[in-house]
């Protein structure tokens, strides 16, 4: 996969556990993302959302879960993905920073999961309604057993962990080449 970036853990959440996070991903022409999380770790000490029905759901944020965050360059209009190794995803769009909140209508996205004793990896391959070029963060909550949780991103802004940030927009992604 094409970009490939190692995620930071956010000074304030130190992780016992996760030895590192890396992101990769790329963009097809009709629409299709695809994304890759890799997370090296004692998986023996981590929370890890068993499998469960695919569909949408609320609240996946407050444990281990795989996050990207889209806007078009210069607009405050953005879009937050959540993606759980359980299978169950969100989708939502913003007006503003944390304003606006409003579940987006997308299909279902693909989220493969594997899992071993050093490693989590989750593969997820979704159709993004925004073909231009994108402001991109990738994030990544990780819940340690006895309730730790780290927050992993691109860049992180200052103060608490906050993947709204504008700072966590730290990639920038390029419209599809033309065919």
């Amino acid at each position: 996969m094409d970009n490939i970036a190692s995620l930071l853990c956010h000074p304030d959440t130190p992780a016992e556990a996760v030895r590192g996070v890396k992101v990769s991903g790329s963009r097809g022409h009709s629409g299709f993302v695809t994304a890759r999380y890799e997370i090296d770790a004692d998986m023996a000490q981590l929370v890890v959302p068993e499998s469960a029905e695919p569909g949408r759901a609320d609240g996946l944020w407050r444990t281990t879960c795989m996050e990207l965050f889209t806007r078009d360059p210069g607009d405050a209009v953005y879009r937050e993905y959540n993606f759980s190794p359980s299978g169950q995803w969100a989708a939502y769009s913003f007006t503003g920073y944390r304003d606006g909140m409003d579940e987006i209508d997308v299909w279902a996205p693909k989220i493969e999961t594997s899992l071993g004793s050093d490693g989590l990896v989750v593969d997820v391959t979704f159709v993004s309604p925004r073909l231009g070029p994108q402001s991109v963060g990738a994030s990544v909550v990780i819940e340690e057993k006895g309730g730790a949780i780290s927050y992993w991103a691109l860049r992180h802004g200052p103060g608490k962990p906050d993947f709204h940030h504008p700072a966590c927009f730290a990639f920038e992604l390029p419209a599809p080449e033309p065919l």
